[in-house]
């Protein structure tokens, strides 16, 4: 070989995976003897003086060449091999891409605190990694590389059961939690935070286990309120244990539990309220605790069929109340109000028969006491026969009423006396100037005279006048049973232009 070499000689890089600090070269075993590398330095400087000398001394055909003595053994000096080298060199750059990878995964999983969850693991693919580095210094890099391969397989499942660890952790946690035990609890949170410093709910659950004990001792003074029904402190206390761990779902559960209890109690209250007054008749008090009830139990068949009781009862109530009324007003002979009373009974529930009876009964008495009125306000209209008629009928109708009360008697004795006048005639002086002809209605022609005496009945008449070359006069009077206390006066004095 005449030319220089080609290749760097290639040199072993120790590592060591199991300390924290980069690894150092350390000198192989056969590095470390000095005669070694005496006997390297003469078989390198032999080869050369074969290559380069021997040539130029020794002339063929010769005697075979005698080497040359030396006080040491001589070793022939290694044959170059690029190819070798070159695979030596890829097979540890393998193993050192592999290398770097499992320490990128170490460096992550020493973050996430793998000696509290996944140590022995962890300790193993270390070990295998160790296995790796000892390849790596007997140039075996190939195994060097499968060593390190496993090593990082290992790691990367690590990393894997990372989230199912996280997840397992705060179940057992929140399964603490609802147990009350606060230490478990407690040392789960802080696992998850130890991998995981920003999670929210492990640090809430951090916090809630932090007064767990004192959360715990409040719910079991609720729950020994609740059981002696002692609702108000029950209530308190649950608030309180809110105010520590406002999501604890004992809590919640225990607060919605006595709101529901004192909500019933209400109900029931406002429910014995309403009978009650009802039982005493107090129908406006019933009626305001049955919609009390109802508002906190909207659609409550009991409240509703409490309001229908109370309806029903102020329905008999009312009813009652105007029955009592028209009986009154028909004691006291006032039949229009009774009827009217009878009606408004009527309107209320149509089924009453005496409602229907009384209204019949107050009906016709009202009724004859109108007819009675017609007369007694106008008695002046019996001067007509039809109306004599018809007043006299009015007359026998009412003596015919039974037991007629004392307002009744009073109003057939006028009508009576009302008859007895219509029928008894008034002396009636009329004057005239004997020029004038006079004819009287209802009664006849007068004619001319100077002064007459008529006996006539109570009512009205209509006198005229006539005269030639005079306007016709036209005079009413009245007579009524009293009288009439001046003449009637007929004269014709205007004459016609």
């Amino acid at each position: 070989m005449t030319g220089s070499h080609d290749f760097e000689p290639i040199k072993p890089v120790e590592l060591s995976l199991t300390q924290n600090t980069p690894p150092t070269s350390a000198p192989l075993p056969w590095q470390q003897r000095r005669s070694t590398w005496v006997a390297l330095a003469i078989c390198t400087l032999l080869a050369l003086m074969v290559i380069f000398v021997l040539p130029s001394l020794v002339k063929p055909p010769a005697l075979p060449p005698v080497p040359a003595e030396t006080g040491t053994p001589t070793t022939s000096a290694p044959a170059a091999s690029p190819f070798r080298d070159a695979q030596l060199a890829a097979a540890r750059r393998a193993a050192q891409d592999v290398l770097a990878k499992i320490l990128e995964k170490k460096s992550f999983l020493e973050q996430k605190n793998i000696q509290l969850w996944g140590a022995e693991a962890f300790e193993q693919a270390l070990a295998t990694a160790t296995e790796g580095d000892l390849h790596y210094r007997q140039r075996a890099f190939e195994n060097a590389e499968a060593s390190y391969q496993q090593a990082l397989t290992q790691l990367e499942l690590l990393e894997k059961t990372l989230p199912d660890m996280l997840a397992s952790a705060m179940d057992a946690a929140t399964t603490a939690l609802e147990a009350g035990d606060a230490v478990k609890a407690t040392e789960q949170f802080n696992l998850v935070l130890s991998v995981e410093p920003e999670n929210r709910e492990a640090t809430l659950g951090l916090a809630r286990a932090a007064v767990l004990d004192q959360v715990t001792a409040l719910l079991n003074q609720a729950d020994l309120a609740m059981q002696n029904n002692q609702l108000a402190e029950a209530k308190n206390l649950f608030n309180q244990a809110l105010s520590l761990d406002s999501v604890h779902p004992l809590a919640r559960a225990g607060i919605a539990q006595v709101e529901t209890r004192l909500h019933d109690q209400a109900f029931n209250d406002a429910m014995s309220r309403g009978f009650s007054a009802l039982e005493r008749n107090q129908l406006n008090q019933a009626k305001a605790a049955f919609n009390e009830a109802l508002k906190l139990q909207p659609g409550s068949q009991a409240a509703q069929t409490g309001l229908t009781q109370v309806a029903g009862s102020a329905t008999r109530q009312s009813i009652q109340s105007l029955l009592h009324t028209a009986a009154e007003q028909e004691a006291q002979e006032q039949w229009h109000q009774a009827r009217d009373s009878y009606a408004k009974t009527l309107t209320i529930d149509s089924s009453v028969m005496d409602a229907r009876l009384g209204q019949l009964r107050s009906s016709a008495r009202a009724d004859l006491d109108d007819r009675i009125a017609n007369v007694l306000d106008d008695p002046l209209r019996l001067s007509s026969a039809a109306v004599l008629k018809q007043a006299r009928l009015v007359l026998a109708d009412a003596r015919g009423i039974k037991n007629p009360g004392p307002i009744l008697k009073e109003k057939i004795s006028r009508l009576k006396q009302a008859l007895n006048a219509a029928v008894t005639p008034i002396v009636v002086e009329m004057l005239s100037d004997e020029d004038t002809h006079v004819t009287l209605y209802k009664v006849g022609e007068l004619g001319q005279f100077n002064r007459k005496q008529l006996s006539l009945v109570p009512g009205n008449y209509v006198a005229v006048g006539s005269r030639p070359g005079y306007r016709d006069v036209r005079v009413e009077f009245q007579i009524t049973a009293n009288g009439r206390d001046k003449p009637v006066i007929v004269i014709c004095m205007e004459p016609v232009s």
